[in-house]
């Protein structure tokens, strides 16, 4: 099996070298490192092609672990690892004018503690046929989904990465950001949307509990999204899925969006006679983005984010996660409300909101424009049903941009609350750290 994937990826290597090199004889605009692109165009009017994309992102880390933490059969207070956050490999095919197909695979979390269970595994596998720039159509595997600017996932950040409230369903509705999906997406004018019914999976199911909301072993009915979004300014581009986080002032963008996320009876729990209720899952969210030049020559720039989001998952449900989590599990006796690793509470019944500023400093070498310094600053609050105290998390950190975002470093900080049980109330009793320094290249 082994030699077979070892055979692919030498035919897709070697046909993409060529491809190169046959897109550098076309004069054909070039990347942030100063190359063409690895696009072979189809027809002499370049409206047809087949690319090859992706990117990279490894991460060396410390962090301070909730307590009760275990590395193995180990307890542990702190700890300090290298992991490949993500890595992605995508094939775009345009066979006419209004076709594309896109397929990508790659591996998410590969670090020290999951022990073999990342492997290079299919993404993405979806067909959008274009009727006008006001309708197009789409299905397969993906993540076209709606709600909010970044539930899509990842794309040019500000900090280390998305904050983890955005793909807050990651792993109970989808794999990996994805479902499988069809959508209708277009662009009047200022005005863009995007509408998706999908097949959600479902995983992390529970028993009904008293009071408290979880997800139903019940068949799970379709997830329904959209995202709606008017630009005041320059608009974006809505080929892909994905949002940028900014655009270090290449554009003037000023957008207002707004979005839901539905399903039907997702959740369960029991009411205080023992009866089973059912819950659905409602998730409203707005949402302004503003990116802008300050002086061009310089290279200085501004970008801000600042969402509202109300979320229903039936009563007191609470979601904490670990992203990239370094632990392997949890000492019940001595753990808290957040479990193993870095987890925290980023999702649940309630209202949460989002702020990030951040922007570009000037060129150290303005003749070159290469070589700058990008500061940014994030808080998230949340105020959910099933915590007595709001959860809070904070995020400071610069990047330093060699090929603008195509290839950045990026140290970042961030502060977490640590809830425990405290005469049946979470309450928010410590706090603890995690600084990261990532590396991304982008394939383009």
């Amino acid at each position: 099996m082994k030699k077979k994937y070892l055979k692919i990826g030498t035919v897709v290597l070697f046909t993409f070298l060529g491809l190169g090199n046959l897109s550098a004889q076309q004069k054909v605009k070039k990347n942030d490192f100063g190359n063409p692109p690895l696009t072979h165009y189809l027809n002499d009017e370049h409206t047809r092609s087949i690319s090859l994309s992706g990117y990279a992102e490894a991460w060396a880390r410390y962090t301070q672990l909730n307590p009760g933490s275990m590395i193995n059969d180990q307890e542990k207070s702190e700890t300090s690892d290298l992991s490949l956050r993500r890595i992605r490999l995508k094939l775009t095919y345009k066979p006419t004018e209004k076709l594309t197909f896109v397929l990508q695979g790659g591996a998410t979390n590969i670090n020290s503690n999951q022990k073999g269970a990342n492997n290079f595994e299919l993404l993405d596998a979806y067909g959008e046929y274009k009727f006008s720039d006001a309708i197009q159509i789409g299905a397969g595997r993906s993540t076209w989904r709606g709600l909010s600017r970044f539930t899509t996932g990842p794309l040019n950040t500000l900090l280390y990465d998305l904050p983890a409230y955005a793909t807050s369903n990651a792993g109970i509705t989808d794999a990996t950001v994805r479902e499988l999906s069809a959508y209708v997406k277009g662009q009047v004018g200022k005005f863009d949307y995007r509408v998706i019914i999908a097949d959600p999976y479902t995983n992390l199911m529970a028993d009904p509990k008293l009071n408290v909301a979880t997800v139903s072993r019940n068949a799970t009915n379709k997830d329904y999204s959209g995202y709606f979004r008017y630009a005041f300014f320059d608009t974006e581009n809505i080929s892909s899925p994905f949002n940028s986080g900014t655009y270090n002032g290449s554009k003037k963008v000023l957008s207002i969006g707004a979005g839901f996320d539905y399903i039907h009876n997702l959740m369960w729990h029991k009411d205080d006679t023992g009866t089973t209720q059912n819950d659905d899952m409602k998730n409203f969210a707005v949402d302004v983005f503003y990116d802008a030049p300050i002086n061009k020559d310089k290279g200085t720039s501004i970008s801000a984010y600042a969402m509202a989001m109300h979320n229903d998952y039936g009563p007191n449900y609470v979601r904490y996660v670990g992203t990239n989590n370094p632990a392997t599990g949890v000492n019940a006796a001595n753990g808290s409300l957040n479990g193993a690793g870095n987890a925290m509470p980023i999702i649940g019944t309630g209202n949460t909101y989002y702020l990030q500023v951040g922007g570009t400093l000037p060129y150290f070498n303005k003749e070159k424009s290469t070589l700058q310094l990008q500061p940014a600053g994030s808080i998230q609050l949340s105020d959910l049903k099933g915590l007595k105290d709001n959860a809070v998390i904070y995020d400071a950190g610069i990047s330093l941009l060699f090929n603008k975002m195509s290839s950045r470093l990026t140290f970042d900080a961030q502060n977490r609350p640590i809830f425990t049980n405290e005469g049946g109330n979470a309450v928010a009793t410590d706090r603890k750290w995690q600084f990261v320094l990532k590396y991304r290249i982008d394939i383009s």
